[in-house]
């Protein structure tokens, strides 16, 4: 075996030299990668010892071995062979199901499970909600932005959740029409963090609905199809509506739903909002492969048979499964879930409500719940889709002038604020968790959020691929913004003396 190298390092570039002597032990190069992935242990035994007993300046090549046998046990290395299949990342219909299942194996190695995290959250124009376009300098503007921080962490990031969904989805309603929304996006990114990307949003007077989705995941997706379903014809501001995003991410479906429905405790306003939840599920004209190959045959056939259906339907009449004469668009994807501000009311007194939610029977509240007293009609149009168990006091309407959670006394409290799912056999969702956010006192509305666990199907393409497409501006300008708050101190726990923004320097130091 040959002797060891001594390296030396020069005296005219002492100014450079960043420690003693380093003695580099070579190896021989009769080995493969491949070899030493499977022969080598992550951690050579002999190694340790040697150094052990040698100097701490040794360092052996066999290290690099590890980082590569690291690497293929994380399954980021992509063979040779199955590269030459031609089976990664290709959307046409001959891919075979074995070579996709190969990839949703990759990203999701346990178990093919994809976590979801759903928000929805009435803001009530909160005016200093995402004031993004400062830097904070004194103590007076820190406070409230790191409040402001502080409130949206634990609205998207909850700590009984124990690690970051896959896919985060934030639903707002009422947003102040004076903002700018990437301003709001941007803080979305910011809080979220660099591990996930605004895949997608839609935005529509004041209702807002953006996707933000694990990097590595935006390979498998194909483009979304959004489209915006209006409730009023007139007004200045568009405030009553849903937003719709569809995409498929490997072999299952995703319909995306944000909803402001009409107001109101009398019989008009369940009206409306029955046709409010009608109009939704009928008028959507995505996703377009679907509405091409169904829909639009079935209007031409019922064009033929009933030419005076429609216009006969009332739109404020009662709406349910007997008089629906248009197919439910809802039911072309495998997974919906839909969450909003529904305004579903509670057929109680206000007495009543607050005596139960003091004894913290909820229970009995739902008991008179807009929406659980339909679902026990099977025929009803609601009754199609699920929701978890509610363990939380109404969510609307509290008196802002008080620092203390206290209904407004002029209205009803109600649990306005819903998340919705509807699945199918074939990809079953499971909601693990189902909350609202009592810190946050924004607005006269709790925010609600829901966590899900869907088992994705390894299924084929059947769209067009989105190519990693993604906002960049957003990303960008979200990790600018977290770097510029983690060096001032703002938002970072545990760090209560506070610093100025230091200039980038020009001057490497190595310890």
């Amino acid at each position: 075996m040959s002797e060891p190298i001594e390296e030396k390092s020069d005296e005219s570039s002492s100014s450079f030299n960043v420690g003693p002597t380093i003695l580099i032990e070579p190896t021989t190069t009769t080995e493969s990668i491949s070899d030493l992935i499977n022969g080598s242990s992550l951690v050579d035994s002999n190694t340790i010892h040697h150094s052990r007993e040698s100097s701490p300046q040794t360092v052996r090549r066999r290290s690099s071995v590890s980082i590569i046998q690291a690497l293929a046990n994380t399954r980021h290395l992509l063979s040779t062979n199955d590269a030459r299949k031609r089976n990664f990342l290709v959307g046409a219909s001959r891919q075979v199901p074995e070579s996709t299942a190969n990839d949703i194996n990759s990203v999701l190695p346990t178990g093919r499970v994809l976590t979801i995290m759903m928000v929805t959250w009435n803001t009530g124009e909160a005016s200093k909600l995402y004031e993004q376009n400062y830097t904070p300098t004194a103590r007076q503007t820190i406070q409230p932005k790191e409040r402001m921080l502080d409130d949206m962490s634990d609205i998207l990031l909850p700590t009984f959740i124990d690690y970051v969904s896959d896919l985060i989805i934030v639903c707002t309603q009422e947003m102040s029409v004076a903002k700018k929304r990437i301003d709001w996006e941007i803080l979305l990114q910011e809080v979220i963090g660099p591990a996930h990307v605004l895949f997608h949003s839609i935005h529509f007077g004041t209702l807002s609905l953006c996707i933000f989705l694990r990097r590595d995941l935006i390979w498998f997706c194909t483009e979304p199809e959004e489209d915006i379903i209006k409730f009023r014809a007139v007004g200045p501001v568009r405030t009553k509506g849903s937003l719709v995003i569809t995409f498929n991410l490997f072999g299952t479906s995703f319909m995306i739903i944000n909803s402001h429905f009409e107001a109101g405790h009398s019989i008009e306003g369940r009206a409306n909002r029955r046709s409010n939840f009608y109009n939704t599920t009928t008028k959507l004209t995505i996703p377009h492969e679907f509405i091409q190959r169904t829909v639009q045959k079935t209007k031409h056939i019922t064009a033929l048979v009933e030419p005076y259906v429609s216009q006969n339907m009332e739109s404020n009449s009662s709406v349910d499964s007997t008089s629906r004469t248009s197919p439910d668009i809802t039911k072309s994807c495998d997974c919906v879930l839909w969450a909003g501000d529904m305004n579903f009311r509670i057929d109680i007194s206000h007495d009543q409500v607050l005596e139960l939610c003091k004894e913290q029977n909820y229970k009995e509240i739902l008991v008179k719940d807009e929406f659980r007293l339909s679902q026990t009609n099977p025929n009803h149009i609601y009754a199609a889709f699920k929701e978890a168990d509610i363990e939380f006091p109404p969510t609307y309407k509290y008196d802002l002038r008080y620092d203390d959670d206290i209904y407004a006394k002029q209205r009803t409290p109600s649990y306005t604020d819903r998340i919705l799912y509807r699945d199918k056999p074939t990809s079953l969702i499971e909601c693990t968790q189902y909350k609202s956010v009592a810190g946050v006192k924004h607005s006269d509305h709790k925010p609600v959020l829901a966590h899900f666990r869907v088992k994705l199907k390894p299924g084929l393409h059947t769209g067009n691929l989105s190519y990693g497409q993604f906002n960049h501006e957003v990303y960008k300008s979200g990790c600018k913004q977290r770097e510029r708050h983690h060096s001032l101190g703002v938002g970072v726990a545990h760090n209560p003396k506070r610093r100025t923004a230091i200039q980038r320097s020009s001057v490497c130091v190595i310890q």
